[in-house]
């Protein structure tokens, strides 16, 4: 063992605590040397460990029907789609990277989480983003939201899967501080699961892939919590961006599954071998005992540490039984790419280092992978303590001019349609796909095996998280599951992202508690685990010198089921003289509301209206007028309230549509506000009859607005004008704004 001691100061240079420094020393039975240190500071950082939001985390509902790999097993989780099959998915945020380098970060961001899903044997079938941006006023959020946009565009064509759907906010709460959040939704055979697990005393681990370099080994590895999600400082810039050797460790990947030659499969991250290596192991209930000397190295003069920590891209640990050595050398050379021994499985639990006959690192696994035994955190946090803001309808001046009201909004950002982002994809990767086709809530994903197809979305308004985190992240997790319904699938699990401030400052941990515990409680009404998810910190930006965090995000991607991708529906009004209706009911209520914002510039207040009973009895009424075949469109009511609901029902086909308000509610309120649990239907002539009985029957509350016109838009015989110009404007004004115009 060297003999190189440390001490508390040399534990500080490493973002060590004292009370931690000396917790080392206690299972160790020892003081460490300095590698041993560094490696105990990088896989105890709160990126490797989840030491400051372990406690909460645990209050998930990780369990559930067809859940096949739990929450924190694996890179990602896994749910049961029948047919033998599975469906991996995973949200991941590269928020801090893309503030620096926003096409590289969004690039390598998506790389990261697609990494995630073939490694544990599934295929890459869909990307989807959730993205935040600054106001877009500002020349910064512009250049931002190119650039991001540019950097997944660039993956995408790369490694051939397409995106398919997302979201897009822009607020003042993300000046500089953009989220970044990317899905990967893949599909794999039951059988063919592979677990990043190192396990059976004598076989043997080699790295597989590019050669190690000095990525990211500058001595501010540790510093990842404050710095990075899964940075990109001192990273190769042209390895980065090399997604052929993405491609190549899939295709690897599909062979060792075809020959079965892997026991166990771990993609190497920001924690670089020493990260992967000790989760292969403490999956296992195993030891390892490793060697820098056979690993295939693109620079000379690299210590064994550098080696260990090096976070070089497009690598991989494979470990298997000694007599499979030759063959998946074969295969990776055939590849091109390159592959070293590293070391073999014990039994003794140890994750031990040996150079030269020398014992460099000597660490219990237990303590360093998967977060193991490593400090569990509960800091201080309280409610943000901000007035709270609740917009009373009675004390807002009501509009006189209601056409003159929909053109103010509908220069905002956060309401006009995304089309054109739509276009900066490869059409080329999806030019049949069903989402593209036929619009809906949720993209449709095809799987190639019974006519069945995953459903997909990605779900969390900022508007309703500013004074109520609880509440809004309810709301996220229940408007997910209403989009997977509206298009006719079956909610199955979600992954979460969740996208906080300092876990250190109490209001913004508050934040974070709260919008868990409202996620926990979203998820356990609709009976949808968390099979997977991500946290980010310290997210926050400057405001006259002071530093805040962002508007807390905790983003829900949600994946459910549709049996018979026929059944798909669309939310596009299909046929002139349809009954437009609206199921469930309308409040005068506008907090939360992009009008409340764009309108009354009240940028803070109440989330809208939200009952969870009223929300799951809606999900029911909903799937079951989908199966009965008793609707032509469905689409359900939330940002922009039901005039950007209606308009995006009648803008696909160019069909219009006459409504009449309801004297009950104040027409503002009606038109744009965004109180939950509510959807528009529209129904043929020959249907309406049975479309009431059923609603009837339902016992749940309903109204008719009106009928699906030619092309003009009527409210209250006043006319808002023709689809076709309203269309133009609702889908160029992000061009346009990009543009600078």
């Amino acid at each position: 063992m060297s003999i190189q001691e440390t001490t508390i100061h040399d534990a500080e240079s490493f973002n060590l605590t004292s009370e931690e420094f000396a917790r080392i020393r206690s299972i160790l039975g020892r003081t460490p040397n300095i590698i041993e240190l560094e490696i105990f500071s990088i896989l105890w950082s709160e990126h490797a460990s989840y030491k400051n939001s372990l406690k909460w985390l645990e209050i998930l509902p990780v369990n559930g029907d067809g859940v096949v790999v739990e929450a924190g097993k694996e890179s990602a989780g896994a749910i049961d789609i029948g047919d033998g099959q599975v469906c991996v998915f995973k949200v991941e945020s590269h928020n801090h990277p893309c503030a620096v380098q926003p096409r590289l970060g969004a690039s390598t961001g998506l790389r990261v989480v697609t990494r995630d899903i073939f490694t544990m044997g599934a295929k890459p079938l869909a990307f989807l983003d959730s993205l935040r941006f600054g106001n877009g006023v500002r020349d910064t959020a512009r250049w931002l939201f190119e650039e991001v946009i540019t950097g997944l565009a660039d993956f995408e064509k790369g490694f051939g899967v397409p995106v398919v759907g997302g979201e897009v906010f822009f607020c003042d709460a993300f000046n500089s501080s953009p989220i970044v959040n990317n899905m990967v939704v893949g599909v794999a055979n039951k059988e063919d699961l592979i677990s990043a697990v190192a396990k059976g005393k004598g076989n043997l681990i080699a790295v597989v892939g590019v050669s190690t370099g000095d990525d990211g080994i500058d001595g501010d590895a540790f510093a990842a919590d404050f710095i990075t999600d899964n940075g990109v400082k001192g990273l190769s810039l042209d390895r980065l961006k090399n997604v052929e050797v993405e491609k190549s460790l899939y295709k690897i990947i599909r062979k060792l599954i075809e020959k079965k030659l892997a026991i166990g499969v771990q993609p190497i991250g920001a924690q670089g071998i020493a990260g992967a290596v000790t989760e292969m192991a403490a999956r296992g209930k195993s030891g390892v005992k490793v060697t820098t000397a056979n690993i295939p190295l693109q620079n000379t003069g690299l210590s064994s540490r550098d080696i260990l920590i090096s976070e070089t891209w497009g690598r991989m640990l494979v470990c298997f039984e000694p007599e499979h050595k030759e063959k998946i050398e074969s295969i990776a050379r055939k590849a091109g790419v390159e592959f070293g021994i590293i070391g073999e499985v014990t039994d003794d639990g140890i994750f031990n280092l040996v150079e030269n006959n020398e014992s460099l690192i000597n660490i219990p696994v237990d303590y360093l992978g998967l977060g193991g035994k490593a400090p569990v955190y509960e800091p201080e946090y309280e409610l943000d303590g901000k007035e709270v803001v609740n917009c009373i309808l009675e004390e807002l001046p009501e509009p006189d001019h209601y056409p003159a009201v929909v053109k103010q909004m509908m220069s905002s950002l956060n309401l006009v349609s995304k089309k054109w982002l739509s276009k900066k994809f490869s059409k080329s990767l999806r030019p049949q796909a069903m989402s593209s086709k036929y619009p809906s809530d949720a993209s449709i994903i095809e799987v190639e095996h019974n006519g069945k197809a995953l459903v997909a979305t990605m779900d969390c308004n900022p508007g309703y998280m500013t004074t109520d985190a609880y509440k809004g992240a309810q709301i996220a997790v229940a408007e997910a599951a209403r989009n997977i319904v509206c298009a006719g699938g079956k909610p199955l699990a979600i992954s979460d992202c969740l996208n906080f401030g300092n876990p250190n400052e109490p209001k913004a941990y508050g934040a974070f508690v709260a919008s868990v515990k409202g996620i926990a409680e979203a998820c356990k009404l609709f009976n949808v685990p968390v099979i997977s998810g991500n946290v980010s910190f310290y997210n926050q930006r400057s405001i006259d010198g002071q530093i805040v965090p962002i508007t807390p995000s905790p983003i829900i991607g949600m994946v459910g089921l549709l049996k018979d991708s026929a059944k798909h529906t669309t939310l596009a009004f299909r046929h002139k003289g349809d009954m437009i209706f609206l199921v469930g009911r309308s409040r005068n209520d506008v907090n939360g509301s992009e009008y409340i914002r764009k309108v009354h510039r009240v940028n803070v207040s109440l989330p809208p209206y939200y009952d969870p009973e009223e929300e799951r009895e809606l999900h029911q009424v909903v799937s079951g007028m989908i199966e009965a075949d008793l609707v032509r469109s469905v689409h359900d009511v939330s940002n922009g309230g039901l005039f950007f609901t209606l308009l995006e029902c009648a803008t696909p086909l160019e069909f219009g549509f006459d409504i009449t308000t309801d004297a009950e509610i104040r027409k503002d309120a009606f038109l744009f506000g965004e109180s939950q649990s509510r959807v528009i239907v529209s129904v043929s002539a020959e249907k309406q009859d049975m479309f009431v009985d059923y609603m009837v029957e339902q016992e749940f509350p309903f109204s008719i607005l009106g009928h699906v016109t030619k092309g003009e838009v009527r409210i209250d015989d006043e006319s808002y004008g023709y689809v076709d110009e309203l269309k133009k404007v609702f889908e160029s004004q992000l061009k346009s704004w990009v543009e600078g115009k």
